[in-house]
């Protein structure tokens, strides 16, 4: 873990970068307090690194408008990664919507409402499909804890509700020093075996799953959570609620039952 990296927000669209992202924007910053004659340098430096360190396509960057995934990436989600995520919704819906979320992340608990609501209104009619990738970030200290109760909650057949709660007690939960207590607190609210909660918890036993979808994260260029992706449409930071209705209906519009 590094507590001691912070959050940063973009605009008015908030994200939480990881700390590769945040070294890189850093050293940009900081180059522009140089003098004069080495800022042409520092310019050259900065596009050789990004060359060499992206991926085949450009990666996108927070406040970047949405781009397309290709086709080989959507395939690897579609038959690798899919499985490891938490669904909701009919598996057969023509349209599903990937997150990428980072429980302590103040950016994905702004988006997680906007979440919620679409989840009524597309998932919860069988319109669309919704996947929760777990992207836990180093730079927050209990994300991955609050990632492995969350796990641990739906092997007892219960992950959305621990889960709202998780984002709904954020603010509370990620000041302790030690979480464990808020979550089994969390577990009674929602109706679990509290002994069964920690003892998965203690055991860490949905871990390497957790860590598994770092790799769907990677195969999408993920820099910053939240990152929501509608079929191949990908954003980075959680869009609007209109952004993400225009999104969806214009996917089903398209989609007919070919899905994504």
């Amino acid at each position: 873990m590094m507590p001691g990296d912070v959050t940063h927000h973009a605009g008015n669209k908030g994200i939480c970068m990881s700390p590769q992202q945040n070294r890189g924007q850093s050293k940009l910053f900081g180059a522009l307090f140089i003098p004069a004659l080495l800022i042409g340098a520092f310019i050259v430096i900065a596009i050789l690194v990004m060359s060499f360190t992206g991926s085949e396509r450009a990666t996108p960057r927070p406040g970047d408008g949405p781009t397309t995934v290709d086709a080989g990436v959507m395939n690897q989600l579609r038959n690798q990664y899919d499985k490891l995520a938490e669904a909701k919704g009919n598996p057969n819906a023509p349209v599903t919507i990937r997150e990428f979320g980072d429980y302590q992340c103040p950016a994905c608990g702004a988006f997680e409402p906007t979440a919620e609501r679409i989840r009524k209104e597309y998932v919860d009619t069988g319109k669309v499909r919704f996947l929760f990738y777990d992207f836990p970030l180093p730079m927050h200290q209990h994300a991955q804890a609050a990632a492995v109760a969350a796990r641990c909650a739906a092997a007892q057949n219960d992950f959305w509700p621990f889960h709202n709660r998780l984002y709904q007690t954020q603010g509370q939960w990620s000041e302790q020093n030690d979480p464990t207590s808020m979550f089994l607190d969390l577990a009674v609210e929602t109706g679990l075996d509290t002994n069964k909660l920690k003892a998965c918890m203690n055991k860490e036993t949905p871990l390497a799953q957790i860590n598994a979808e770092r790799d769907a994260g990677q195969a999408v260029s993920l820099r910053a959570t939240p990152t929501v992706m509608v079929g191949d449409t990908l954003f980075v930071g959680g869009p609007s609620y209109d952004k993400l209705k225009t999104a969806i209906d214009e996917a089903l519009a398209a989609a007919g039952n070919n899905g994504q």
